[in-house]
Order: C-alpha cells, then sequence, then structure tokens
C-alpha cells in the first residue's frame, strides 16, 4: 500500500478548520489503496505522529493522546523521525490539508520541496502569490483580467494614502490583513468612525493591510483541479442577507446561502470559468484551487482572491463544486494524489534533462 501523510493544525488562524478538512480526508481514505499516517502540527509549531481517531482529531483532543510521538523533518532520508527513538518514517506522498498562514502562503510548499516527496497542491511560488492579495491582484491586471481598486497601508505614516483613498471611493470599504485566510480580520467600513477599529482588527494577522472598495454585486467562485489537463468545477454563488462572508458566515452559514450552480447567465459564467483558467496555468498553480469573483451590478467581473487550499469537508464549497459535475468526494480526493505524484515525476524529469 502506498503511504500517504495527512499533514493537519499548524500556525495559522484556521487551525480548527484544518482539524476538521483532515478528519474527513482521514475518513474518505480509510479502506482504499492508501495506508494514512496522520501527522499533527500543533498552533505552536510541533509536529507529531497521531494514531489516535478521527474524532480526536476533528475535536482537537488528539494532542492529549498518550500515542501522540513528537517527529522531526528528516531532509537527508525524506521522511519523518521519531524524535524520542530516530526510528525513521517513510512516505509516498504529503496533503498538506493546512489552511491560510504558514499553510498556503509558500513557507510549507518550501519545506516540502526540500524533503523532495511528490505533496498535493500548488507550489512555492503560486503559493505565495496566491496569498499575498495585492500581489495577486497585480499579477492578475497583467492578464488583463480586473480585480477591485485597493491599496495597501503599513503604518501610520501611510495615513495620508489612506485618505486619499476614502476621499476617491468613499464608505464602505473593507479593510483585510493582505495576507489571511478565511476571511479572518474584516471588517467592512461603514463610516469614518468605524475605521480605527477596523485597522486594530486586521493588524492582529497581518503588518500590511489592504484597503478595499466596496463591490456591489455578488461572489462567485470557481474551482479547478489538475496540473496541465484542467477539470472545471461547476460555479457557485454566496447569497448573503447581510453584511458580508465573514468567517462565522463561511463555516456556520448563519444568513448565507451557497447557491449552485450560481444563478447567472452561461456567457458570464464562461468568462469566469476563463479568466479562473487563465490565471491558474498563468501562477503554474498545480493540484487545486478555487478562485473567487465579484460580479458587480454593471457586470463587470472582478477577481477577489485566490484560495489554494480550500476547505476540504465533504460539504466545503469546493468539493461541492466538483461533485455537481460528476466527480464526487473519494475519487477527487485520489485524483488529487496522483497528480501530486504526476508534478513530482515532472520536476524529476525536468532536472534530469
Amino acid at each position: 500500500m502506498k503511504k500517504v501523510a495527512i499533514l493537519f493544525g499548524g500556525v495559522s488562524a484556521e487551525y480548527e478548520v484544518s482539524l476538521k478538512s483532515a478528519a474527513a480526508i482521514i475518513e474518505t481514505l480509510a479502506f482504499t489503496e492508501y495506508e494514512v499516517v496522520k501527522i499533527g502540527i500543533t498552533e505552536a509549531g510541533s509536529w507529531y505522529l497521531v494514531e489516535g481517531t478521527v474524532d480526536e482529531i476533528r475535536n482537537d483532543t488528539w494532542l492529549s493522546a498518550e500515542t501522540c510521538k513528537e517527529v522531526a523533518v528528516d531532509f537527508d532520508q525524506k521522511g519523518f523521525v521519531l524524535t524520542d527513538s530516530g526510528k525513521l518514517l517513510k512516505v509516498d506522498t504529503l496533503f498538506p490539508v493546512l489552511h491560510g498562514g504558514y499553510g498556503e502562503n509558500g513557507a510549507m510548499q518550501g519545506l516540502l520541496e526540500m524533503m523532495d516527496i511528490p505533496y498535493v497542491g500548488c507550489g512555492v511560488a503560486a503559493s505565495a502569490i496566491s496569498m499575498n492579495k495585492r500581489m495577486l491582484h497585480q499579477f492578475a491586471e497583467t492578464l488583463g483580467i480586473k480585480s477591485t481598486p485597493s491599496i495597501i497601508v503599513q503604518n501610520e505614516k501611510d495615513r495620508a494614502k489612506l485618505e486619499s483613498f476614502i476621499e476617491v471611493h468613499g464608505f464602505p470599504l473593507y479593510i483585510k490583513p493582505n495576507e489571511a485566510g478565511s476571511s479572518k480580520g474584516i471588517s467592512k467600513v461603514n463610516e469614518r468612525s468605524e475605521l480605527s477599529q477596523a485597522l486594530r482588527e486586521a493588524a492582529k494577522y497581518d503588518s500590511q493591510l489592504l484597503i478595499q472598495k466596496e463591490v456591489k454585486g455578488i461572489e462567485i467562485g470557481c474551482g479547478i483541479l489538475g496540473n496541465e489537463e484542467l477539470i472545471i468545477g461547476e460555479c457557485d454563488q454566496i447569497s448573503l442577507v447581510d453584511g458580508f462572508f465573514d468567517y462565522e458566515e463561511k463555516y456556520n452559514l448563519v444568513t448565507a446561502e451557497i447557491i449552485l450552480p450560481a444563478k447567472i447567465p452561461l456567457t458570464t459564467k464562461k468568462k469566469i470559468q476563463d479568466d479562473a483558467q487563465k490565471l491558474y496555468l498563468s501562477l503554474g498553480c498545480t493540484g487545486l484551487a478555487r478562485i473567487d469573483f465579484f460580479l458587480a451590478e454593471d457586470g463587470a467581473i472582478l477577481l477577489n482572491e485566490i484560495n489554494t487550499m480550500p476547505g476540504f469537508t465533504a460539504h466545503s464549497r469546493f468539493p461541492m463544486m466538483m461533485k455537481e459535475i460528476g466527480l464526487d468526494y473519494k475519487e477527487m480526493i485520489k485524483k488529487l494524489l496522483t497528480l501530486a505524484v504526476e508534478n513530482h515525476e515532472k520536476k524529476l524529469f525536468k532536472a534530469c534533462k
């Protein structure tokens, strides 16, 4: 049997989301041709071999299990070493089910590249650019893909720049950490009195803050799976009674509704899918990504963000997009593992030329 290491947890504000995604994947790979090795990463950054149950992972009690053993990465032997015994643990493929922060910004991908083991998902550059919202928007603009007007502010010295942006675009606007996922630290600012608190909230997650004009319209997501030959998932639509698609809405759907397929004209859907595919290939994305757009009231299609490791419960948006076109959850997971191996073999081939 092929051994696949599922990495979960991590130094991220999306730690809990990672646990739920990983639990779903581990359950799905039971009784398949894969042997699952569970590697948990604490919020402090320590790595452990986990022998506990899926429920312990899902409920975040996995670390208290007596069977947890601390491990370290061994680059020379391309695997993990148990720190207490020195025993080597080899795996065939890595699935980093790590959301936000160090899981999606290229840092983890760099480490996995050094391990020289096939891993699921985008590489270093695609991950880093996708996580940096402002950099992503600038890259997209070189492809003719428009995005929402925005600026970056870092400290009080940028106050004049912020004031100029407000003078041009007015309120409401959004303040976001430039590098964060799951809408952590995002605030909608309706008037000047809310500005300082929103800046402080975003600064908890990043030193670079993205100031973004509000788009009147709807949010449309497009899932893509593949390396060079792509599978384009069905587009979904976010419907909100009020506010925006924040962390609470994304994972509890208090007032939000996910509409699948999106209720948009076929020509609009085709344009969104074409833009998503162009961006995916130009960035060099591999494995998967969910690319989110705004469809403005005037018909303009504007890039919002790319999520290179979207949520992975069976009812998360990305798996549902794939299910809608006939790719069920188990086959999707197995396809991602196959794509990881194919991408690694391609890199080895290039290195040998």
